[in-house]
């Protein structure tokens, strides 16, 4: 096993880290975003080892009159069969075995520190996953809403008017065993796994053998869109306009004010993409967006005349805000740089 240098912590690095120990023992984690879609998925146990197989009604039989001494021709719906790939995400650290003989108990804190960054990455990625996976551009991955919702030809791909590269989006997501939901291997068990390697050998640059401990972090993980119609992306939200007013002032008009053309409605698009949702889904779900488009929504809602937003809770968290009786919930690994979705061509 070849020494990765940047996956081990050098005598520099953990003479800081002790060093601050004197006065603080947390570590400020500057690097760690908010993505509650991880802990909204619901995950189910896939029915094979490498992926999930659906099989999705295409068509529904022929129905026929009947005719007194007149028999009825046979009919039958039709089908296909989906499979949903499921994704290997690995981690891996090692810490020379000197290192823990030279700083005693202090060794085990470093230990433990750098373990929570290696599990808040692998979240980070598991949740980027969910967004932007693409299976077509990286084999090993699979494919996340943007890439199954990226054509405005698709019903559930509403369009908020944004050009360029610095757009945004909105997923309104259903889930459920029958909707939409996460997988792990068959007879495997899910989540975020950790394995403590302990003490073995192995080798630098210069294939030259040390000692080091290891730690492997690990999540098999995937994501199964059974049904199409749980999910709407509300996508080209243009960035630069988000604080934009409904209106403008005008001295040439007669009123003084004209309606803002740049001015995204998140109310209206909302409501758009709840009734594109199955009537027998909608209360099971969640949009997702990052802070800027949250931010921007609770301000466009704080008009005193807006009765459509309030606050309530949500599993164990509070003062979550809600529009239209539907949780946001925000994902900062949504991005901002998104470039505009268009109609694909046939």
């Amino acid at each position: 096993m070849a020494y990765e240098p940047g996956g081990v912590g050098t005598l520099a690095e953990l003479q800081e880290f002790y060093r601050s120990m004197k006065i603080d023992t947390t570590t400020i984690e500057l690097m760690n975003q908010v993505n509650d879609i991880l802990s909204d998925i619901p995950f189910r146990e896939a029915n094979s080892i490498k992926g999930h197989e659906t099989r999705v009604r295409t068509g529904l039989p022929d129905v026929y009159f009947r005719r007194l001494y007149r028999g009825t021709p046979l009919s039958r719906s039709q089908y296909s069969r989906v499979v949903e790939g499921i994704g290997m995400l690995e981690a891996r650290m090692e810490l020379d075995v000197k290192e823990k003989e030279l700083y005693g108990a202090t060794f085990n804190a470093y230990r433990l520190q750098e373990g929570k960054a290696f599990m808040e990455a692998l979240r980070q990625k598991a949740a980027e996953l969910m967004f932007y996976g693409d299976h077509n551009t990286l084999a090993d991955e699979f494919d996340g809403f943007a890439t199954r919702y990226n054509d405005l030809g698709n019903p559930h791909v509403i369009n908020a008017g944004g050009e360029g590269s610095t757009n945004t989006s909105m997923y309104l997501v259903a889930w459920g065993p029958d909707t939409v939901h996460g997988i792990f291997p068959k007879e495997s068990i899910g989540g975020l796994k950790h394995t403590d390697l302990g003490m073995y050998v192995t080798t630098d640059s210069e294939a030259r053998k040390f000692e080091v401990f290891g730690d492997l972090w690990s999540w098999n993980v995937g994501l199964a869109v059974r049904d199409w119609r749980a999910v709407v992306r509300i996508c080209n939200i243009p960035v630069e306009h988000l604080y934009e007013d409904r209106v403008i002032a005008d001295e040439d008009s007669t009123n003084g004010a004209l309606l803002n053309p740049d001015y995204v409605d998140f109310r209206k698009l909302v409501i758009q993409a709840k009734n594109l949702i199955p009537n027998q889904y909608r209360n099971r779900t969640i949009l997702y967006c990052n802070e800027e488009v949250m931010t921007a929504l609770e301000v466009q809602a704080s008009d005193a005349k807006n009765v459509h937003l309030h606050y309530g809770e949500f599993f164990n968290s509070k003062s979550i805000p809600y529009v239209h009786s539907i949780p946001i919930r925000q994902c900062d690994v949504i991005k901002n740089t998104e470039p505009r979705v268009t109609k694909a061509s046939n």
